[in-house]
C-alpha cells in the first residue's frame, strides 16, 4: 500500500504535524480533513522513497562494523566466529563456556 504526504492548509493543533503521512490505496479518496485535529489537508505530490538500499546492504558486514555490531557466524556444534564487528569483541563463543558462566552469575 503507498504512503501518501498530505499538508495541513490552515494550521494543525495537537499531535499533529505540519506534513502527515497516511498509508491507503490507491482508489481510496484522498483526505481532506486531517483525522486527528480536523484541519483541512492538502495531497502533496513529493518524490518516491528510495529503495535501493536493501536488508542485504543494512546487514551487510561493513554496515554492522560501522554501527558497533557483531556478527558471529557459526563454525561446528556450538562454537561461533566473529565475522565482522569492533575490535573489543570477543573473535570466538562457545556456547559451553557461555552456559558455564550464566551459571556461575545464578542466571537461568
Amino acid at each position: 500500500m503507498p504512503i501518501y504526504e498530505y499538508k495541513h492548509t490552515e494550521g494543525f493543533s495537537g499531535d499533529c504535524k505540519e506534513v502527515q503521512e497516511y498509508f491507503h490505496s490507491i482508489q481510496a479518496k484522498s483526505y481532506t480533513e486531517c483525522p486527528k485535529c480536523k484541519h483541512p489537508l492538502q495531497k502533496v505530490i513529493s518524490m518516491p522513497a528510495k529503495h535501493a538500499e536493501s536488508i542485504k546492504d543494512k546487514m551487510s558486514d561493513k554496515n554492522l562494523s560501522r554501527l558497533g555490531f557483531s556478527k558471529y557466524v557459526k563454525s561446528e556444534d556450538g562454537k561461533y566466529e566473529k565475522a565482522s564487528g569492533p575490535s573489543e569483541a570477543p573473535s570466538t563463543l562457545d556456547r559451553d563456556a557461555m552456559k558455564q558462566n550464566l551459571d556461575n552469575m545464578g542466571v537461568e
